[in-house]
């Protein structure tokens, strides 16, 4: 509702509703001009955007078959699927590395189509839509919809994300039969020798010599076999394909067969950086690195997230704050085997925390622990100069026995307990009428400052509250940093 366009639609929606209905009956429809948009993280895209109107008619158009079209989509193809998505196909590809005996995941390969969505032939797409759907109505929507756009589907629509998905969900059952070849026996042949040849001409190792010492009939038997076993580590996400097998040359022909099939069947090209690699080396996909035993971040995530923390301390935020504009990475982090990087960031949850803060009692009556803010989000530092962002009004302290940290014969510290409420901004400033607007919510913090807890037991009392004040940051001649009231 942040958006003008759409509280414009929410205050005519009555009006809109019935207008839609009365489109979709009569199939008068047509989708409103779209507006490209340049993408630049985490690569280069153009995205379109259209109307919040027609959003609506796309939405309302699908939720009626949308549950029953995904289930047509094989489990081994969980994107853009209500309830699954990146982090179930993630779990997916972990439990079969983790489950699966490693020589009969050896080796994989990932296949990239490109520019996957501007390339999907309209023609094709209509012709899957009406293989799922009869209605008429409903037809005549989608077929306006598909041809709304002139190259492919348009990226970044809903209705596009499910339509992708059931345009290759053909293709996901044909390679797992490996692309029919028991039902084609010219064909079968065909490949068959192609398959002893290939291990004839790539034979390095001692293991492979012994397989090729048992002679042709061998190896015939062998490709005969994968067939009859089908593809049973395949799996799709979106436009990323990712089959494992435990032969080399058989997964080269398995290869050359999808991006073939891909070309003549679909209209779609193959990237050409593909290749068959050992998995022990990690695949690199989703944003992660899988091997059989962890699960890794994916390099320039890691540097991404790294880079961030290190801009904003730079710029002085606290670790609260830093936790908190970093928190969609970290998140997308705590999904894999990075314990340490987060730990190292100090941006670690560990479940004492989270039992010492349910612990937790505000100093002060009628505060909660949520109205907690760490002293350093209100310091102004030696490198700031603008005290007005800083600025506070004391409203209360307390000094007492610190619950965390002793001295060197184990009585507690002494801390303080700050009550005070933060800027919002002053009116008239520069002028003699200069006034000081505060914000209504009030919050606490502790510290531990000798300096700051000596003003408060000798040099102010709480009769000369509420004042306004700051906290600032000096550093003495033995360069040691202390805080003081000023």
């Amino acid at each position: 509702m942040h958006r003008k366009a759409v509280r414009d639609f929410s205050t005519e929606i009555f009006g809109m509703v019935d207008q839609m209905i009365d489109e979709m009956l009569h199939c008068t429809h047509v989708t409103s001009p779209y507006i490209p948009k340049e993408v630049f993280k985490p690569k280069h895209r153009i995205v379109h955007k259209t109307a919040i109107r027609d959003h609506v008619m796309q939405w309302a158009s699908v939720l009626p078959f949308e549950v029953w079209l995904m289930d047509t989509f094989h489990h081994r193809s969980p994107a853009c699927v209500p309830g699954k998505g990146t982090h179930f196909f993630l779990r997916q590809e972990q439990s079969e590395l983790r489950n699966t005996p490693q020589e009969e995941v050896y080796y994989t390969v990932q296949l990239d189509v490109h520019h996957y969505f501007e390339h999907i032939d309209h023609d094709l797409m209509k012709r899957r839509i009406r293989e799922k759907i009869k209605d008429p109505v409903l037809l005549h929507f989608l077929n306006e919809f598909v041809d709304s756009f002139p190259d492919g589907l348009v990226l970044g629509v809903k209705l596009s994300q499910m339509l992708s998905g059931l345009y290759l969900a053909p293709f996901d059952r044909w390679a797992m039969r490996c692309f029919g070849l028991q039902d084609n026996p010219s064909l079968f042949r065909k490949w068959q020798a192609e398959y002893v040849s290939d291990c004839l001409v790539t034979c390095r190792t001692k293991a492979q010599s012994d397989e090729l010492a048992k002679g042709v009939g061998h190896l015939n038997d062998k490709f005969a076999r994968y067939v009859s076993e089908g593809l049973r580590h395949y799996s799709r996400f979106a436009d990323n394909i990712v089959i494992k097998h435990r032969d080399k040359a058989f997964l080269h022909i398995i290869v050359k067969m999808a991006i073939a099939t891909l070309r003549e069947d679909y209209k779609l090209e193959v990237n050409k950086g593909w290749n068959v690699r050992p998995t022990w080396m990690g695949n690199d996909i989703c944003g992660y690195v899988l091997y059989h035993d962890h699960t890794m971040l994916r390099k320039r995530n890691k540097k991404a997230l790294c880079r961030q923390v290190a801009k904003l301390r730079k710029k002085g935020k606290s670790d609260h704050q830093i936790r908190l504009l970093c928190s969609s990475r970290a998140g997308f982090a705590q999904h894999c085997n990075s314990r340490h990087l987060l730990k190292t960031l100090k941006m670690e949850k560990r479940l004492g925390a989270v039992i010492k803060n349910r612990k937790k009692k505000a100093p002060f009556e009628g505060m909660t622990p949520e109205q907690k803010k760490s002293i350093e989000e209100v310091i102004m530092y030696a490198n700031e100069t603008d005290e007005n962002a800083k600025l506070i009004q004391l409203i209360d302290y307390k000094v007492d026995d610190s619950v965390i940290e002793k001295n060197e014969d184990g009585t507690p510290k002494q801390r303080i307990a700050i009550r005070y409420k933060v800027i919002d901004h002053v009116e008239n400033p520069g002028t003699d009428d200069a006034k000081n607007v505060w914000k209504p919510e009030e919050w606490y913090s502790f510290s531990g400052s000798r300096v700051m807890i000596e003003q408060a037991l000798q040099d102010f009392s709480r009769e000369d509250l509420p004042l306004p004040t700051v906290i600032k940051e000096y550093i003495n001649k033995q360069r040691k940093k202390f805080y003081k009231f000023t």
